[in-house]
C-alpha cells in the first residue's frame, strides 16, 4: 500500500513545535551556563585539575606542531633530483624522518600540479590544432 500524496503516514504523530531531546538538553544548558561557568572556574582554582583542562581547552586553541626550516643542499633542479636529496638527508640524520615526509608531501603535491599544467597545455595545443 502507498501513501497517499499529502496525508501522513502517522497522523497522530509529533505535535508541532514539540522540541527534540537534544534541543531541551542545550536548552537546559543554556539556562544555566553561567552557573556552570562559576562552579568550574571554582573548582579550578580550587586545583581540580579536570575542570582547568576543560576551561582551557575551550578558551586556548590547541598547540599544533611546528617543522623548523632545515636548509638541505638539493644538487639537481628536478622533482626526481629534490626527491632524492630529500630521502639521502633523512638517511644521513640531517632532517627527521617526520621532516622528509612532509617534504616528500610538499614535492608530491608540486609534481601533481605540474602534471596538471601539463596536461592544460597539451589539451589546448590539441585543441588549436582542431580549429585550424
Amino acid at each position: 500500500m502507498k501513501f497517499q500524496k499529502g496525508k501522513s503516514g502517522n497522523p497522530a504523530g509529533r505535535p508541532k513545535g514539540t522540541k527534540n531531546s537534544s534541543s531541551a538538553l542545550r536548552e537546559a544548558i543554556r539556562e544555566e551556563l553561567p552557573s556552570i561557568l562559576r562552579n568550574l572556574i571554582e573548582l579550578a582554582r580550587g586545583g581540580d585539575t579536570q575542570a582547568a583542562g576543560v576551561l582551557l581547552s575551550r578558551a586556548l586553541p590547541p598547540l599544533r606542531p611546528v617543522s623548523e626550516a632545515t636548509p638541505i643542499p638539493t644538487p639537481g633542479e628536478s622533482l626526481g633530483e629534490r626527491a632524492e636529496a630529500v630521502s639521502a638527508a633523512a638517511l644521513s640524520g640531517v632532517i627527521s624522518p617526520t621532516t622528509a615526509a612532509e617534504l616528500m608531501s610538499v614535492l608530491s603535491g608540486q609534481a601533481r600540479i605540474t602534471e596538471i599544467a601539463d596536461l592544460e597545455q597539451r589539451v589546448t595545443a590539441l585543441e588549436n590544432r582542431n580549429d585550424q
